[in-house]
Protein backbone atom coordinates (compact mmCIF):
# COMPACT_ATOMS: atom_id res chain seq x y z
CA UNK A 1 0.00 0.00 0.00
CA UNK A 2 1.24 3.37 -0.91
CA UNK A 3 2.08 5.63 1.81
CA UNK A 4 2.20 10.05 1.89
CA UNK A 5 6.58 10.85 1.25
CA UNK A 6 8.35 11.17 4.68
CA UNK A 7 8.30 15.02 4.16
CA UNK A 8 4.88 14.72 4.06
CA UNK A 9 3.68 12.47 6.49
CA UNK A 10 5.86 14.71 8.83
CA UNK A 11 3.18 17.63 8.11
CA UNK A 12 0.26 15.01 8.03
CA UNK A 13 1.23 14.46 11.94
CA UNK A 14 0.70 18.08 12.57
CA UNK A 15 -1.82 19.14 15.21
CA UNK A 16 -2.26 22.59 17.25
CA UNK A 17 -1.25 21.91 21.11
CA UNK A 18 -1.25 24.41 23.80
CA UNK A 19 -0.34 27.75 22.65
CA UNK A 20 3.51 28.61 22.60
CA UNK A 21 3.95 30.70 26.21
CA UNK A 22 5.64 34.20 25.15
CA UNK A 23 8.36 34.78 27.28
CA UNK A 24 9.56 38.24 25.55
CA UNK A 25 5.95 39.66 26.05
CA UNK A 26 5.50 40.14 22.27
CA UNK A 27 1.77 41.26 22.46
CA UNK A 28 2.45 43.85 24.88
CA UNK A 29 5.32 45.04 22.49
CA UNK A 30 3.07 45.23 19.77
CA UNK A 31 0.90 47.46 21.98
CA UNK A 32 3.71 49.56 22.59
CA UNK A 33 4.25 50.32 18.72
CA UNK A 34 7.82 48.87 19.93
CA UNK A 35 6.99 46.13 16.57
CA UNK A 36 5.92 47.10 12.69
CA UNK A 37 2.23 46.17 12.09
CA UNK A 38 3.52 44.34 9.35
CA UNK A 39 5.10 40.77 9.17
CA UNK A 40 7.32 40.47 5.92
CA UNK A 41 8.32 37.12 4.29
CA UNK A 42 10.95 36.07 2.26
CA UNK A 43 12.01 32.77 0.33
CA UNK A 44 14.62 30.67 0.26
CA UNK A 45 16.38 33.14 -2.39
CA UNK A 46 15.17 36.58 -0.40
CA UNK A 47 12.44 36.86 -2.89
CA UNK A 48 8.74 38.04 -1.56
CA UNK A 49 7.15 35.21 -0.28
CA UNK A 50 3.27 35.53 -1.87
CA UNK A 51 0.58 33.15 -0.49
CA UNK A 52 1.27 32.40 2.87
CA UNK A 53 -0.90 32.01 5.16
CA UNK A 54 -1.89 32.95 8.96
CA UNK A 55 -4.68 30.64 10.23
CA UNK A 56 -6.18 31.09 14.01
CA UNK A 57 -5.87 28.05 16.07
CA UNK A 58 -8.00 29.94 19.66
CA UNK A 59 -10.93 28.89 20.80
CA UNK A 60 -13.86 30.43 19.11
CA UNK A 61 -17.53 31.00 18.97
CA UNK A 62 -19.46 27.45 17.61
CA UNK A 63 -19.73 27.89 13.69
CA UNK A 64 -23.60 28.11 13.83
CA UNK A 65 -23.57 28.64 9.50
CA UNK A 66 -21.89 25.24 8.80
CA UNK A 67 -20.38 25.59 5.06
CA UNK A 68 -20.16 22.30 2.74
CA UNK A 69 -17.10 22.67 0.57
CA UNK A 70 -15.47 20.99 -2.57
CA UNK A 71 -12.26 19.75 -3.23
CA UNK A 72 -12.35 17.95 -6.28
CA UNK A 73 -10.08 15.18 -7.95
CA UNK A 74 -8.97 16.61 -11.42
CA UNK A 75 -6.67 14.96 -13.95
CA UNK A 76 -5.30 13.23 -11.02
CA UNK A 77 -4.58 16.23 -8.94
CA UNK A 78 -6.78 17.69 -5.92
CA UNK A 79 -8.86 20.73 -6.83
CA UNK A 80 -8.43 23.03 -5.40
CA UNK A 81 -5.14 22.44 -4.03
CA UNK A 82 -5.48 24.60 -0.80
CA UNK A 83 -8.71 24.98 0.82
CA UNK A 84 -9.25 27.15 3.65
CA UNK A 85 -11.97 26.55 5.88
CA UNK A 86 -13.66 27.02 8.93
CA UNK A 87 -13.83 24.33 12.26
CA UNK A 88 -17.26 22.83 12.19
CA UNK A 89 -17.77 23.05 7.99
CA UNK A 90 -18.04 20.30 5.68
CA UNK A 91 -16.07 18.98 2.64
CA UNK A 92 -17.22 17.04 -0.06
CA UNK A 93 -14.85 14.84 -2.23
CA UNK A 94 -16.27 13.83 -5.64
CA UNK A 95 -14.18 12.10 -8.21
CA UNK A 96 -14.20 14.21 -11.92
CA UNK A 97 -11.51 11.84 -13.33
CA UNK A 98 -12.63 8.23 -15.30
CA UNK A 99 -10.15 6.47 -12.56
CA UNK A 100 -10.74 5.42 -8.88
CA UNK A 101 -9.29 7.54 -5.79
CA UNK A 102 -8.47 6.25 -2.72
CA UNK A 103 -8.30 9.92 -0.30
CA UNK A 104 -6.91 9.90 3.24
CA UNK A 105 -5.80 11.73 5.90
CA UNK A 106 -3.30 10.89 9.01
CA UNK A 107 -3.70 14.25 10.30
CA UNK A 108 -3.92 14.34 14.02
CA UNK A 109 -6.71 17.55 13.34
CA UNK A 110 -8.68 15.15 10.84
CA UNK A 111 -7.85 11.58 9.85
CA UNK A 112 -10.26 9.64 7.65
CA UNK A 113 -10.07 7.24 5.10
CA UNK A 114 -12.25 6.65 1.52
CA UNK A 115 -11.86 3.83 -0.12
CA UNK A 116 -11.06 2.97 -3.63
CA UNK A 117 -14.41 5.06 -5.17
CA UNK A 118 -15.34 6.41 -8.55
CA UNK A 119 -17.01 9.22 -10.21
CA UNK A 120 -20.67 8.15 -9.01
CA UNK A 121 -19.52 8.40 -5.42
CA UNK A 122 -18.84 12.26 -3.34
CA UNK A 123 -18.30 11.48 0.60
CA UNK A 124 -18.38 14.21 2.69
CA UNK A 125 -15.94 14.64 5.71
CA UNK A 126 -17.07 16.79 8.74
CA UNK A 127 -13.75 18.73 10.20
CA UNK A 128 -14.76 20.14 13.63
CA UNK A 129 -11.06 21.04 15.00
CA UNK A 130 -8.50 23.67 13.79
CA UNK A 131 -5.68 22.33 12.05
CA UNK A 132 -3.44 21.69 9.39
CA UNK A 133 -4.85 18.79 7.51
CA UNK A 134 -2.80 16.71 4.64
CA UNK A 135 -5.00 14.79 2.06
CA UNK A 136 -3.41 11.97 -0.41
CA UNK A 137 -4.63 9.43 -2.35
CA UNK A 138 -3.68 5.87 -1.48
CA UNK A 139 -3.01 4.99 -5.22
CA UNK A 140 -1.24 8.06 -6.55
CA UNK A 141 1.39 9.45 -4.42
CA UNK A 142 1.60 12.39 -6.01
CA UNK A 143 -1.50 13.94 -5.28
CA UNK A 144 -1.21 15.73 -2.50
CA UNK A 145 -3.99 18.44 -0.92
CA UNK A 146 -3.79 20.90 2.08
CA UNK A 147 -6.86 22.15 4.35
CA UNK A 148 -6.26 24.67 6.26
CA UNK A 149 -8.88 24.86 9.14
CA UNK A 150 -9.41 27.97 10.89
CA UNK A 151 -11.00 28.09 14.42
CA UNK A 152 -12.91 31.43 13.37
CA UNK A 153 -12.49 31.98 9.71
CA UNK A 154 -10.11 33.95 9.48
CA UNK A 155 -7.45 33.96 7.49
CA UNK A 156 -4.83 36.47 6.61
CA UNK A 157 -2.59 36.31 3.00
CA UNK A 158 0.25 37.14 2.12
CA UNK A 159 0.80 39.88 -0.85
CA UNK A 160 2.76 40.91 -3.42
CA UNK A 161 5.27 42.08 -1.33
CA UNK A 162 5.29 39.26 0.89
CA UNK A 163 3.45 41.19 3.52
CA UNK A 164 0.76 40.66 6.16
CA UNK A 165 -0.80 42.89 7.88
CA UNK A 166 -1.05 42.03 11.60
CA UNK A 167 -2.01 45.18 13.26
CA UNK A 168 -6.26 43.57 13.17
CA UNK A 169 -4.85 40.44 15.68
CA UNK A 170 -5.72 41.55 19.36
CA UNK A 171 -3.19 38.79 20.18
CA UNK A 172 -0.73 36.48 18.60
CA UNK A 173 -1.15 32.91 20.65
CA UNK A 174 -3.53 30.51 18.47
CA UNK A 175 -2.27 31.96 15.34
CA UNK A 176 -0.10 30.10 12.64
CA UNK A 177 2.12 30.71 9.81
CA UNK A 178 1.67 28.37 6.56
CA UNK A 179 2.98 28.04 3.08
CA UNK A 180 2.50 25.57 0.38
CA UNK A 181 6.24 24.80 -0.58
CA UNK A 182 6.74 23.78 3.10
CA UNK A 183 5.29 20.69 2.46
CA UNK A 184 7.62 20.12 -0.01
CA UNK A 185 10.33 20.83 2.96
CA UNK A 186 8.68 18.75 5.85
CA UNK A 187 7.70 21.85 7.32
CA UNK A 188 4.96 22.40 9.57
CA UNK A 189 3.11 25.47 10.54
CA UNK A 190 5.10 27.86 12.49
CA UNK A 191 3.27 29.31 15.51
CA UNK A 192 3.20 33.61 15.21
CA UNK A 193 4.56 33.95 18.53
CA UNK A 194 7.97 32.16 17.16
CA UNK A 195 8.32 35.10 14.82
CA UNK A 196 9.92 38.69 15.16
CA UNK A 197 8.30 41.18 13.75
CA UNK A 198 11.43 43.62 13.75
CA UNK A 199 13.09 42.30 10.80
CA UNK A 200 11.55 40.39 7.60
CA UNK A 201 10.66 36.83 8.41
CA UNK A 202 13.31 34.55 5.98
CA UNK A 203 11.41 30.99 5.62
CA UNK A 204 14.40 28.91 3.81
CA UNK A 205 12.01 27.23 1.23
CA UNK A 206 11.73 27.54 -2.75
CA UNK A 207 9.24 26.23 -5.43
CA UNK A 208 9.34 22.33 -5.51
CA UNK A 209 10.46 20.96 -8.82
CA UNK A 210 7.70 20.33 -11.00
CA UNK A 211 7.14 16.57 -11.53
CA UNK A 212 7.78 14.70 -14.64
CA UNK A 213 5.26 12.34 -16.36
CA UNK A 214 6.45 9.26 -16.31
CA UNK A 215 6.99 6.77 -19.66
CA UNK A 216 3.89 4.56 -18.27
CA UNK A 217 2.18 7.52 -16.98
CA UNK A 218 2.08 9.23 -20.75
CA UNK A 219 0.87 5.85 -22.38
CA UNK A 220 -2.03 5.34 -19.92
CA UNK A 221 -2.85 9.17 -20.95
CA UNK A 222 -2.90 9.19 -24.27
CA UNK A 223 -4.92 5.66 -24.10
CA UNK A 224 -7.66 7.47 -21.82
CA UNK A 225 -7.63 10.23 -24.40
CA UNK A 226 -8.31 7.87 -27.29
CA UNK A 227 -11.10 6.93 -25.77
CA UNK A 228 -9.37 2.99 -24.77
Amino acid sequence: MNKLTAATLVLALFFVAKPIANPIGLNDQIENQKYSSQLQLLDANDAPLVGAVLFDTSPSAENTAQVEHIMDQVQRQFVPAVLMIQAGDTVKFPNSDSIRHHVFSFSTARSFDLELYGNSTAPTIDFPNAGYIVVGCNIHDDMIGHIIVSSSGQFYESDKAGNIDVSMLDVFDGWYLWHPWMAAAGLAPIALTEIALTEPFRLAIEAPPAREESELESRFRRRLQRGH
